[in-house]
This record gives C-alpha cells, sequence and structure tokens, in this order.
C-alpha cells in the first residue's frame, strides 16, 4: 500500500458514527434471536469468544455508535424493519424474498426510482451478471439455503455504481421471513484514496487484496478474508466495514479532486443586513475548529483548496467568503464603503453558520480585512493567521520586483482608477495566452529556490478553477479591494487586537520583511514567523509552516469548538 500521509483517527471515528446510525440498520435489534445476540454483544463492546479485535480504540467506536442507534430506536417506538421512516438521501430498500414479492420499504429516492411497475433489477440498474446473482441469491434465501453473515456486493451499469446486499429477519402474522436489504454504496472505487483509507484501518497487504477483488469485481458474496479484516478493523461484521471504507474512500476521493482542481469545494449563499447576497465556500472538516478564510486579491482560494485532504484531517472547518464582487458576491454599491460592506458580510456569514470563535486565516491582500475584522466585528474571534501579508499597493518601489502586465496591474491599481477595467482585460488575455502560474510566476525571483519549487508543482487546474471564479464580474472584486488598499494599512489597524501571527518569507519583494515588521509594531500581541526559503508564494511551497500556525492559535485559544 501506498506510504502517502494517511487519514486522521478523527476522521475515522467521524465516519463510525455517520455509517453507524442509520435507521435502515434498525433490524439488528429485531426479530431473529442470533441478531438480537449480536446486537446485545455490539452494544456492549463485548465481542463473542474466539474473535479477536486489533484495533480496540475503533471498537469501542463501534460499539458506542450501536449504542447511540439501540437509544434511537428505542424512542422512535421499536419500529419493525419493513415500517421506520425512509425519509433520508440515502438510497436503499428493503426486498421481499418471496417469488412474487416487491418492495417492503424503501427511502425516498429509491421509491422514486423503482416505481412503474419495471422489474426490481432492472429498476435498481444491476449488470445482467448482478441482476442473475441476485435472482440466484434469492432463490438461496427462500430454501433457507443462507447464513445471516452474508454480505453481497452487485454491480450496476452507472460508473463505479455497486449495491450492498444482506439478509434481513422480519415476524410477521405467519411467524418470521427473510427479507433482502440492498443500499446504493456512495462514491466510486478510487484506489489512491482506498490505500489511505486501509492504512488508517491498519489493514495489511492481504487484507487490502480481499477488499479490492470485493469492490472491483462486485460478483455477489464476499470473500471470507473480509472477516479476518473486519476483525483487525475493529468493525463488528463485513458489512459495517464495506460501508465505512466506502463512506471514506469516497470522502477522501472528493477531497483530492477539490485539492487538485478537478471540481470545486460545495458552495452556498448567504445574504447580509443590507439584503445583499454573498458566496461562500466550504472546506476542511464537517466538525472542528471554525476557520474563515480570507482570500487575496487574484490567486483566490487556490492556496487552500489545495490543502484540502490536509484540512480534514487536522479537524478545519473552514469558512470561505468572497468579498463582494468576487464569484458569485454582489458587488459593492456606488460610494460603499469597502471596509463597511466586508464587515457586513463577515457578520452576516458568522451568524448564518453560527460560528463560534473562528480563527482567520488571511492570505496576501486579505490580512487588511483581517486587522479589520478584529477591530469592527461584533462577534469575538480566536485569533488570526496572516501568510505572506500585503497590507499596501501604494509605494511605486513595491513593484520593482515585476514585470509585464504585472507592474501594470500593480501600477494601475496604485496610482490610475480608470484604466483598471482594461487592464483586468489584459490581464486576463496573458493568463489565457502564458497559462494560469503566470501570476505566480511574476512574483518570484529568477533563479530562486522558490521559483523552482513552484516549478515542481502541479498547480495549472487549481489556478485556471480559482482565477476564472474571480474574473466572474469582470475584476469587480478587484477594483472594491483596490479602494480600501490605497488608504494602507493604518486604516485597518485594530482598536482591539486578537492573538496573531504572521508567516512571512524572507525573500517576498512585493510586501518585504521589513514593511512587515514596521506594521506589527502597533499590534502588540502579533507574533512573526519568517521562512528564509520563501518568497511572496509561502502558502504554496511550504503549507505546512501555515497549517502549523493554524494549529498554534486553535491550541492557543482553547482547542476546538
Amino acid at each position: 500500500m501506498c506510504s502517502a500521509e494517511t487519514l486522521s483517527q478523527g476522521q475515522v471515528v467521524a465516519a463510525i458514527y455517520e455509517t453507524m446510525i442509520r435507521p435502515e440498520q434498525f433490524d439488528r435489534f429485531t426479530a431473529d434471536p442470533q441478531n438480537a445476540s449480536s446486537a446485545a454483544l455490539l452494544a456492549s463492546g463485548r465481542q463473542p469468544q474466539g474473535r479477536r479485535r486489533t484495533a480496540p480504540v475503533l471498537q469501542a467506536h463501534f460499539a458506542r455508535a450501536a449504542e447511540i442507534q439501540a437509544q434511537q430506536w428505542q424512542r422512535a417506538g421499536q419500529p419493525h424493519p419493513g415500517a421506520y421512516s425512509g425519509n433520508c438521501s440515502r438510497f436503499w430498500l428493503l426486498a421481499d424474498s418471496s417469488v412474487n414479492g416487491g418492495i417492503l420499504n424503501a427511502s425516498q429516492p429509491a421509491a422514486r426510482q423503482v416505481t412503474g411497475g419495471m422489474a426490481l433489477p432492472e429498476a435498481l440498474g444491476l449488470t445482467q451478471a448482478a441482476a442473475d446473482r441476485w435472482a440466484d441469491y434469492l432463490a438461496q434465501v427462500r430454501r433457507g439455503n443462507f447464513s445471516w453473515e452474508d454480505v453481497l456486493l452487485l454491480a450496476a451499469r452507472g460508473a463505479g455504481e455497486r449495491f450492498l446486499c444482506r439478509p434481513v429477519c422480519l415476524s410477521g402474522s405467519g411467524g418470521a421471513y427473510v427479507a433482502v436489504m440492498a443500499e446504493r454504496l456512495e462514491g466510486i472505487w478510487h484506489r489512491e484514496a482506498a490505500e489511505r483509507v486501509a492504512k488508517a484501518l491498519g489493514l495489511q497487504q492481504p487484507d487490502f487484496e480481499a477488499l479490492k477483488d470485493a469492490m472491483e469485481s462486485s460478483r455477489g458474496k464476499v470473500d471470507c478474508r473480509l472477516e479476518r479484516a473486519a476483525e483487525r478493523a475493529g468493525a463488528p461484521g463485513v458489512a459495517e466495514l464495506i460501508r465505512l471504507i466506502s463512506f471514506l474512500v469516497n470522502e477522501h476521493s472528493l477531497d483530492l479532486a477539490i485539492a487538485k482542481g478537478e471540481r470545486l469545494p460545495p458552495s452556498g449563499t448567504f445574504a447580509d443586513s443590507s439584503g445583499q447576497r454573498s458566496q461562500y465556500f466550504r472546506l476542511g472538516a464537517e466538525t472542528g475548529q471554525p476557520v474563515i478564510f480570507l482570500h487575496g486579491m487574484l490567486d483566490g482560494i487556490a492556496p487552500l483548496q489545495r490543502l484540502q485532504p490536509e484540512l480534514r484531517r487536522l479537524g478545519f472547518r473552514v469558512y470561505v467568503p468572497m468579498r463582494r464582487g468576487y464569484g458569485g458576491s454582489a458587488p459593492l454599491r456606488r460610494g460603499q464603503d469597502p471596509a463597511d460592506a466586508f464587515v457586513k458580510q463577515l457578520e452576516a456569514l458568522i451568524t448564518h453558520e453560527n460560528l463560534q470563535r473562528p480563527v482567520l486565516l488571511c492570505h496576501r491582500g486579505g490580512a487588511l480585512f483581517g486587522c479589520l475584522a478584529t477591530s469592527r466585528l461584533n462577534s469575538p474571534v480566536a485569533g488570526l493567521v496572516a501568510v505572506a501579508s500585503n497590507f499596501s499597493i501604494s509605494p511605486p518601489r513595491q513593484f520593482s520586483g515585476l514585470g509585464g502586465h504585472a507592474w501594470l496591474m500593480a501600477l494601475g491599481a496604485a496610482r490610475v482608477n480608470w484604466m483598471l477595467p482594461v487592464l483586468m482585460q489584459c490581464w486576463s488575455a496573458a493568463l489565457r495566452w502564458h497559462g494560469p502560474k503566470t501570476l505566480l510566476r511574476m512574483q518570484t525571483l529568477r533563479e530562486s529556490k522558490e521559483r523552482a519549487m513552484l516549478e515542481q508543482l502541479e498547480l495549472q487546474p487549481l489556478l485556471r478553477q480559482s482565477q476564472m471564479l474571480f474574473q466572474e464580474q469582470g475584476g469587480a472584486g478587484f477594483q472594491g479591494d483596490v479602494q480600501l488598499f490605497r488608504q494602507g494599512a493604518q486604516t485597518a489597524l485594530p482598536e482591539r487586537s486578537a492573538r496573531s501571527v504572521f508567516v512571512h518569507g524572507g525573500e517576498d519583494q512585493l510586501a518585504p520583511l521589513s514593511a512587515v515588521r514596521g506594521m506589527l509594531r502597533g499590534l502588540p500581541e502579533a507574533r512573526l514567523c519568517v521562512s528564509r526559503d520563501a518568497g511572496a508564494l509561502l502558502f504554496y511551497v511550504f503549507p505546512e509552516l501555515v497549517l502549523t500556525a493554524l494549529q498554534d492559535i486553535s491550541a492557543a485559544s482553547g482547542g476546538r469548538s
């Protein structure tokens, strides 16, 4: 298996609770004596004699999840497996195993798909081979030739789609009988993500090979080798292991796609107190320390987006509001103060997501807005991390390290406002002609270590995606930011300061270290961390410094919330 950085135990534990506490698994508490005995053992955390678990921490969480699920089943009135609510977004159904049987229960997505009198295998979209195995298994169940431990994986015609099927015991007026549960597994099989998940679960190479064979072939009953894999991972059974691994593989493969720029992170919108709508993106984990990322003026969310797997692994819950005029956020109104508009936007996001003491993570020009926020926000923040901060665009000597379109853009921003729309069009054309790395390359010194490191990074899809997002409104966001930046850092120095860490590169030509040191004299709570080998691209070439600073601020503020 790969030696890449594995998932954190926190990720695995969260996935255990997510995949165990589901109403479609209430059948573990009903009817069949063998099932009831297994459920009691599971909830107590004990295991049958002869079955060893080599992951006691994960085993304890599986047991705790089963205990919580049992409590939910009790509160719901101990529903029969064919009677509990199917009101969820997951796709599952409970099929009668009799010759003329139909659907006994189904989630809403499944019920919509299987209506219309179509044969069940066809409605599920099973391949012909999988449909034959489905029919064969139902026949075996009718003859009593099955085990309660049976788990089937059946392939569907959709790309990478498969169903997990297992027997379920029901009781009625005529006595006990057997149905079959079919659950559509989430996501497709992704080899790179699967290797990292297997490593996080402590699976060995033979376990991984058995898992890979089962998932890639989906040819019916799973190999008994997976029982040993389940024991090694602390899972109560093969079905629970497969469900957990499918969830984690899907989650991690989506994280990798986001980090590579193959897809944008999930997004939403909210309105501020004046009714202006803003777009924001979600990165990182679903729970944990809240972080608000304040982007720079041109490369947007790219430097943070590429860290999506690490953000989830470290337990940071990140929100990225697009400032006014960027992405899908409404532009500034004529004469509107950009500082006031930003503070309103941030207050609205904090209220919309009910964020408690978020950390502000700022990049380049976003640091100016971060300092504004710590001073003016009504809601308290846990601290501020500013990366490669740039607080001003006024001194012309600041642009001496730039050339071409970058020099024109900087000079226009500092001195010639009427040129900005034309310069934005020229800048967009330059990016299309020379490639999305142009913006970053122009900020580095030739023959520098940073330039060499930049050329080794595969950033084109990520940068292209982010730059297109930032050009949606023809540069309205950039022009709005310029209004504030012309006033310089003094307008943003907070009257009250938060715990702050400024991470800066000693080779940064656009925001020299001396200028940052001078600005920080007005921030007694601030700490400056310098990387001598980094320049303007510190976030890209030394991301571990950023993540370490974020962890330090989070820990100093009392940990995750």
